[in-house]
């Protein structure tokens, strides 16, 4: 039994036609299709239809929406709703982020966007339940994540070329977390990786993040995820992932100048990830950008967040394991990766640690601000600091668990505790599978 017929567009030309036969998601590109309207790296561009047995292929499953998101949508549209994968593209797909967009058979793609203006909702008094609302009045807005999301244009322009946000909160039992991401994505710049615009709104509860599927003359890149490079549901990107297949697909994809240059980013995003505690740093959350075969890069850092310091999320261990192993403190093992699966010199990998060093240094006056800014902050931005401080640590090239003395960052940025926090040792190693971080919250 065959399902709806859906058109799949490349940067607003048709090339394709997407169905679903008998439980296999049945992909057809249109007779003279230029090879650099491919739509997905793993779909080049051919006669012979893409087929796959398990229903909707990886790569349209990518901006699915998931969690919060898709149960506000069942909620809005009714208990009746479709909620399949193809369900769900149907009334999303014509708003992903890339330059993909899928629409019922006939159906004019449109642009994405809501009549929302970005800087009112940034100085509103409760900007969160604005954005909540203003996701309600949106809920087919195909944005994927655990944070609820939507899409919108800005009345002005943050740059020149910023054309859309991403608005993104949090909620009471995960506290300040715009905030918490908004300082992350700060030494991610300061590290010397390409990072989006960001703006905090007045009371911090809403981060606005400049999409990064444009280029600065306006043509739309193509965005795909490391879940989607690796053939996989979205579900597993926990469970089959490993930092080696970051490696690999990297490698696998890369071309001419950027083999090197996306290397480099992918092993001080590893960095960043241990330094700043990102227990969350899954296939998901990296991603290529391209326009062509020839030219994929790796995408700005994004979804960033220091997660151990919500005491659900304190004894987190990293998403990915490396060798086999989910530890923080990975040492000579992460010089090792970096050297056999990356090609990176020993003189890399230290640029690459004195960069991450360095940035969260020059974040601190920057964390200062934020607490004073936001009284209710403090404590999280206190084990913000701690965290950042052990993962100092952990990313030097000898790092051994316990075998070291952290800086202390609390007392550089003016926020130390007379009394001092009590730390312990947690026994339990393993993530919370029901948290709002884990895949089934997705």
């Amino acid at each position: 039994m065959s399902g709806p017929i859906l058109d799949v567009y490349v940067a607003s030309k048709l090339v394709g036609t997407l169905t679903e036969e008998a439980g296999s998601g049945v992909f057809t590109y249109l007779p003279d299709v230029p090879a650099q309207r491919l739509v997905s790296l793993l779909m080049p561009v051919r006669a012979e239809s893409y087929v796959w047995k398990k229903g909707l292929h990886p790569f349209f499953q990518m901006n699915l929406p998931e969690g919060y998101k898709k149960d506000r949508i069942r909620e809005t549209l009714g208990p009746h709703a479709d909620v399949t994968d193809m369900g769900l593209l149907v009334l999303t797909g014509a708003n992903s982020i890339g330059r993909v967009q899928v629409v019922p058979r006939g159906t004019s793609p449109g642009m994405a966007g809501g009549n929302v203006k970005m800087s009112d909702l940034l100085a509103s008094a409760d900007s969160r339940e604005n954005l909540l609302q203003l996701l309600d009045e949106g809920v087919t807005q195909g944005i994927s994540g655990v944070m609820p999301k939507a899409l919108s244009k800005p009345g002005e322009k943050a740059t020149v070329w910023t054309e859309e946000f991403i608005l993104k909160t949090g909620f009471d039992d995960i506290p300040w977390l715009s905030v918490n991401e908004y300082l992350c994505l700060e030494v991610a710049r300061q590290a010397g990786l390409e990072v989006p615009e960001t703006r905090l709104s007045d009371d911090g509860q809403v981060l606005a993040i400049g999409r990064f599927d444009r280029t600065k003359d306006g043509k739309w890149l193509a965005v795909e995820d490391y879940c989607s490079l690796k053939g996989l549901d979205p579900v597993e990107k926990y469970r089959k992932g490993t930092l080696e297949d970051l490696a690999k697909l990297t490698q696998e994809f890369s071309s001419g100048d950027n083999v090197k240059e996306n290397a480099r980013k992918l092993f001080t995003l590893h960095l960043l990830n241990i330094a700043l505690r990102n227990s969350d740093a899954h296939l998901k959350n990296f991603a290529v950008t391209y326009t062509s075969t020839q030219d994929v890069r790796l995408a700005p850092a994004y979804d960033i967040v220091t997660v151990t310091v919500y005491p659900r999320y304190k004894t987190n261990l990293p998403a990915l394991p490396l060798y086999g192993k989910r530890v923080w403190a990975s040492g000579k093992a992460l010089v090792r990766y970096g050297g056999a699966w990356l090609g990176l010199t020993t003189t890399n990998m230290t640029d690459s640690v004195e960069r991450v060093t360095a940035a969260v240094q020059g974040v601190l006056p920057l964390v200062r601000e934020c607490a004073d800014r936001f009284p209710d902050f403090q404590e999280v931005a206190k084990r913000m600091l701690d965290a950042w401080a052990q993962g100092l640590e952990d990313i030097k090239p000898d790092a051994k668990p316990g075998k070291s003395v952290p800086a202390p960052l609390r007392e550089q940025a003016v926020l130390s505790d007379p009394n001092g926090l009590e730390r312990r040792k947690e026994t339990n190693p393993y993530a919370n599978p029901d948290g709002a971080f884990s895949h089934k919250a997705r």
